[in-house]
């Protein structure tokens, strides 16, 4: 990245994610000089509650709440920023806004109003809450907007680029679309650090308080490099040469590993989001099942790891999700208590996710002499799949590292697109409001 002046040593990012469920907003202070930031706001608005009641995400529902929330969430990380807009200039209580502005109207250019009508005009709701709270305030000091392009549910790409390419515009600031995925890469990448390194921030006398902000550092990484990505709507293996280089080598040919989660959530009667209950049932079974299965008696079964000796790096969890449906049909036929044994039939399709999993990436990983493994996505945050896959890089690659989030990071958040934004700032642009959309379908 270069600076916009020579005089200046720091860059500050607005992120945005909107990819899916989680309304976020996150600002950082990066040194244009390397890798090292801080954290001056992070923060995430979780839609599961809502979606909970339909067993998963509705897009249309997520679309709206995004519009009500991105308005607050801004505003909010930018008073936790300690940014030049005063307390005075509005008021946050429940999510309802009571702007105290003493703007008018004509400060801003009819040219300028027609644009933002343009653009938030299929964003009814983001439309009236920007123009309510956001049209007259002060531009604050915030150099670069980062915003999540794709892949990720539409409708609700939409709302999040739209209020970038907005702010963008009525700020006069460069925008950037980040790919989400490359987002949990970086997740992988942060390192919390005391100091950061060849240079001290600046801590101005009237803001004594910043000093107490979250700093991170970027790992640096020997290539090349290799990415398991698992969330609810994506497994894929990426393979990274050198830097923003990436290549996708392997991916899911039908559900992802999240999504068979959620999905052998509902069959076993467990709530929505399936992947920390699957988890959490898993955690108290004894493994082994002592039932009778078809016409077939076996002190214990197991499920179909599937596609594991395939030649390929790809996945593919449908099947699972099925045989799990036949087992527990099965046992209903046999008169059994599927409850007392949902433990049990738990850890078996845990088990068999996980090792399809760790033995695709060490295979990918031997095959390319892969030096670094990095794991990231929400289903990061399985426990079994950190352990089983830092035991067998442990034993078959002792000379690669190994590298994931931390728990909090593993879910979709702004933090890491702002992370992210890090090594394309110089692809940022002024006039990216005009032409940016969203990529549903995104890859690398």
């Amino acid at each position: 990245m270069e600076p916009p002046s020579t005089n200046k040593k720091l860059l500050h990012i607005a992120a945005i994610e909107t990819s899916c469920d989680e309304t976020a907003i996150a600002i950082i202070e990066a040194l244009y000089s390397g890798h090292s930031f801080r954290v001056l706001s992070n923060i995430v608005l979780s839609q599961v509650a809502m979606h909970a009641q339909w067993g998963g995400v509705v897009p249309n529902l997520a679309k709206r709440e995004h519009e009500k929330n991105l308005p607050f969430l801004l505003l909010k990380s930018v008073q936790e920023s300690n940014f030049s807009i005063s307390k005075s200039q509005f008021s946050i209580s429940k999510f309802r806004f009571h702007r105290e502005s003493s703007a008018k109207p004509g400060q801003i250019p009819n040219s300028k109003t027609q644009i933002l009508n343009s653009i938030l005009e299929k964003n009814e709701e983001l439309q009236n809450q920007f123009e309510k709270h956001l049209l007259h305030i002060p531009r604050p000091n915030i150099d670069l907007i980062a915003v999540t392009q794709g892949p990720g549910l539409e409708p609700a790409l939409w709302v999040g680029v739209n209020f970038a390419r907005a702010l963008s515009m009525l700020w006069d600031i460069p925008l950037i679309g980040i790919n989400h995925m490359e987002g949990h890469i970086a997740s992988a990448l942060l390192k919390q650090s005391g100091k950061i390194s060849n240079f001290q921030f600046p801590i101005s006398k009237k803001n004594k308080k910043i000093s107490n902000y979250k700093r991170y550092m970027l790992k640096a990484i020997r290539y090349p490099a290799l990415a398991l990505l698992v969330s609810g709507g994506h497994t894929e293996l990426v393979l990274i040469k050198k830097p923003l280089q990436y290549k996708i080598i392997g991916e899911t040919r039908d559900d992802a590993a999240g999504e068979a989660f959620d999905k052998v959530a509902r069959i076993l009667g467990l709530s929505y989001p399936g992947g920390p209950q699957v988890s959490a049932e898993a955690q108290q079974s004894e493994v082994r099942l002592p039932k009778v299965v078809g016409s077939r008696t076996s002190d214990c079964f197991s499920l179909p790891r599937p596609m594991i000796h395939s030649k390929d790096f790809d996945f593919s969890f449908s099947g699972l999700k099925t045989a799990v449906l036949y087992m527990v049909r099965d046992l209903e036929k046999q008169g059994a208590n599927i409850k007392k044994l949902r433990p049990a039939i738990c850890k078996e399709f845990e088990n068999a996710v996980v090792d399809v999993l760790v033995s695709k990436t060490i295979r990918a990983a031997k095959q390319y002499k892969i030096k670094t493994i990095l794991l990231g996505g929400g289903v990061a945050a399985n426990v079994s799949l950190q352990k089983n896959l830092a035991v067998a890089i442990k034993k078959d690659l002792p000379n690669s590292k190994f590298y994931m989030p931390n728990s909090n990071l593993t879910g979709d958040n702004a933090l890491m697109i702002a992370a992210a934004t890090i090594g394309h700032g110089k692809q940022a642009k002024k006039t990216a409001w005009k032409t940016l959309k969203p990529d549903a379908n995104m890859r690398f």
